[in-house]
């Protein structure tokens, strides 16, 4: 028999930690509850990928956005000194792409409303999250996270107190950089290219600047995404991070470089005849494919013959990676409420706690590569960066079919 060849182990790793990605990305949704007096109003987003399971053993003839509001007519409730409230109006809000947002409305007579209880999409999916944030006559006064064990909010005796939102934000920020795997992965496939603390710091430094520009004139309302490519294309940066790590090692790579335009040129074809993009959708995947193609042959010649120039190009790439970040962090601090009534407080304080979640995340990183350094097999690197491969091919297919 014959042995199996490292390649192929590799392409096995690959294909197994892509098929398990998603069993490992953060299942959540949001509202944010406006009390006024003795009224209280929910708006609940979640994405539309979450809503789907509400599908199972269920029928399929009923809209998403239908079934999401019945699940939550189900689930949700609103109580005052121990009384149940009393719900008084539920509607179907306009949503981003990829979403889907309902309205609940409630009242609770004599007294103001003291305790909510939520359990939507919980008993479908155990490892669900919530995220509530409360604002009494319009501005912030809580927040709470609703699991599966920790249903129910006692938000008696909170008041708008707008000095310890931006602590708040910065928080939120730093729990969504660790929470979410993509940006977690991008970030470890750039480690692995960098290839020494300087070029990581101004990989890192690229980023940052890219994302802060998108998130910005995203939520300025400057540039509208779509979310769904958004999602897409950020698992296509983790997958040509991958790749460039491999294409330094070998000295043929125009096909490979050719094979990653490839890739996006099929999956957004596909993806059009199929009806899940339209064709101005198309031309962000031939862009994309063809940028891929061109970095990566750029790099690796740079590489070869000019270490500066290189490092420049580093930068130039993080910085264009981080734009399509910025919009996933625009599209989680748009789409779930958090804005409340100032855009600046916001933005700053979520950008702040996303770069520190990332500072934090690459310092463990980097302190842990230079202890192990001689402790690791030559092939650890190798082994990661196939796994990545196969978890942006996996997030970039199937997010543009969903």
């Amino acid at each position: 028999m014959t042995r199996p060849s490292t390649t192929s182990w590799l392409l096995a790793i690959a294909f197994l930690v892509g098929q398990n990605a998603a069993a490992h990305t953060r299942s959540e949704s949001y509202s944010h509850w406006h009390l006024s007096g003795n009224h209280i109003t929910a708006t609940v987003t979640s994405p539309l990928r979450e809503v789907m399971i509400l599908y199972t053993g269920g029928d399929a003839s009923i809209p998403a956005r239908d079934l999401f509001q019945q699940q939550l007519l189900e689930t949700t409730s609103v109580a005052s000194a121990g009384a149940t409230c009393v719900r008084t109006g539920s509607n179907i809000l306009q949503a981003a792409s990829g979403f889907v947002r309902v309205e609940l409305e409630f009242d609770c007579g004599e007294r103001p409303p003291d305790t909510i209880r939520y359990r939507a999409l919980f008993d479908q999916a155990p490892a669900h999250v919530h995220y509530a944030k409360l604002y009494v006559d319009g501005l912030l006064a809580g927040e709470a996270l609703l699991t599966d064990t920790a249903d129910t909010w006692d938000f008696g005796g909170l008041s708008p107190d707008e000095s310890w939102s931006f602590a708040s934000f910065v928080g939120i920020g730093t729990e969504h950089i660790s929470g979410g795997i993509d940006h977690v992965a991008f970030l470890l496939g750039l480690l692995l290219i960098a290839g020494s603390v300087g070029r990581a710091v101004i990989a890192v430094t690229g980023f940052t600047l890219g994302h802060s520009i998108s998130l910005a004139a995203a939520v300025l309302g400057y540039i509208h995404a779509n979310s769904q490519l958004v999602e897409a294309f950020i698992g296509f940066t983790v997958l040509l991070v991958a790749v460039e790590y491999f294409l330094l090692q070998h000295t043929e790579i125009t096909r490979f470089a050719f094979a990653s335009a490839a890739l996006a040129w099929a999956t957004g074809g596909a993806a059009l005849s199929l009806g899940f993009i339209d064709s101005r959708a198309l031309f962000a995947y031939v862009g994309f494919g063809i940028f891929a193609a061109c970095y990566l042959l750029a790099a690796r010649k740079l590489q070869q013959h000019e270490q500066r120039r290189a490092t420049l190009l580093l930068f130039v790439a993080t910085c264009c990676f981080g734009l399509v970040h910025g919009f996933g962090f625009a599209g989680f601090l748009m789409e779930t409420g958090l804005l409340g009534t100032s855009l600046f407080i916001p933005l700053l304080g979520f950008n702040l706690g996303v770069e520190l979640g990332q500072l934090i995340l690459l310092s463990v990183a980097l302190v842990g590569g230079i202890l192990l350094r001689n402790r690791v097999p030559e092939i650890m690197p190798q082994l990661i960066a196939a796994g990545l491969c196969g978890v942006g091919a996996y997030w970039f297919v199937g997010r543009t079919m969903a």
